[in-house]
């Protein structure tokens, strides 16, 4: 018997070890540039499960040895900066966009997803409901990324009618893609205040590649500069993620398709990096207080959240709950749609829109701007 008590501490406490030696792994992504070293980047995917295992090993020594309990919480202390970006820690707010109180605004952040333009036959019903979520928050500013447009006839012209809908007369539209000059794809700024500069910062190259967007904003008596992005995506198809449940189901065939795969996060994590740079050097010159919404394709542990965030202020941490997933797809651990702002905002309040009309649930914050 105390052999079995002997090899199962053992065994233990080896698995705890590696755990605690992939979790400080995992929080010195947001230090390291996937350009110098990408493979420790796909260890930010499994993050939250690393986080939870070590919660699980603390309760565990706590019960059967205390002083081995340390191993966990310091590790939890050392990679603090990480846990804190991941899981806001307070109580769900019971705050309504509806209401916002005097001096405050509302900004929405929402990937659409071409309003269901290529998941679904009729798109019709996806951008009604889309439109009637939007109209029911009350946005001030709206900052919609994926976003499709359109003027050839019988199709939606999506920029007009939003203007006009939401009473959000002021817009700057990227376009970064278009066919034939009437059919539009990029990220888009809606305004209920007067838009006195805009423009775009290109990120990447090549056909595919898209724009950082920014509108400076008048607000009152103050200029708040808007900015806007989708950051590089894995471009996953459909025979990726079929190849994703196989390597789930452990099939062979899904081992082999699983090195396309990786090759493709690769790629997306160097792309990503190196927008995230450009990003935070944009944020940094602003010569006003900065919004910054956007899909970011990552994690609350990469370089990519990190470098962009700076010394902004997660809205999402400032009065959100949980771990706030913004995706619905893959993983229940995915937060990748955010809302930053600068120092001189108050976050007087936050919320997830938990809506299956697109792939991403969109994020509305209400803000104060301490003057």
């Amino acid at each position: 018997m105390k052999f079995l008590r002997l090899f199962t501490k053992g065994f233990f406490l080896t698995v705890n070890i590696v755990v605690v030696l992939f979790f400080l792994l995992a929080c010195l992504v947001p230090f390291i540039s996937p350009v110098r070293f990408w493979p420790i980047s796909f260890i930010t995917l499994g993050f939250p499960f690393l986080l939870i295992a070590l919660l699980l090993f603390m309760i565990f020594w706590l019960i059967f040895h205390p002083k081995y309990a340390l191993i966990p919480l310091i590790a939890l202390l050392l990679g603090w900066k990480s846990v804190s970006a991941f899981i806001a820690l307070r109580w769900p707010s019971n705050w309504e966009t509806q209401n916002k109180p005097e001096g405050t605004f509302n900004v929405m952040s929402y990937n659409v997803a071409l309003f269901g333009l290529y998941a679904k036959k009729d798109s019709k019903p996806v951008r009604e409901g889309i439109f009637k979520l939007i109209e029911e928050h009350q946005p001030d500013v709206l900052c919609l990324q994926d976003f499709y447009t359109s003027e050839k006839p019988g199709d939606f012209n999506n920029r007009e009618d939003i203007s006009r809908v939401m009473d959000m007369p002021h817009r700057f539209f990227s376009s970064d893609f278009n066919r034939g000059g009437s059919q539009h794809w990029g990220t888009i700024i809606f305004s209920r205040y007067t838009i006195l500069k805009a423009d775009k910062v290109k990120l990447s190259s090549g056909p595919l590649g898209e724009s950082l967007i920014y509108a400076d904003v008048l607000k009152g008596k103050d200029t708040v500069r808007i900015v806007n992005m989708h950051l590089e995506s894995y471009r996953f198809n459909a025979q990726d993620y079929e190849s994703i449940e196989k390597v789930r189901k452990r099939e062979d065939t899904g081992l082999v398709a699983a090195k396309g795969i990786i090759y493709k996060m690769r790629d997306a994590y160097i792309r990503r990096s190196r927008q995230a740079n450009i990003v935070a050097d944009f944020i940094r010159t602003s010569p006003h207080p900065v919004i910054v919404c956007g899909d970011f394709n990552d994690t609350p542990a990469s370089y990519t959240y990190f470098t962009v965030k700076g010394n902004l202020q997660d809205a999402f941490l400032q009065k959100g709950s949980g771990i706030g997933r913004t995706f619905s797809g893959i993983s229940p651990t995915l937060r990748i749609d955010y809302i930053f702002a600068d120092k001189a905002f108050t976050v007087k309040g936050f919320r997830t829109i938990h809506s299956g009309l697109s792939d991403h649930y969109p994020v509305i914050t209400n803000l104060r701007l301490n003057r």
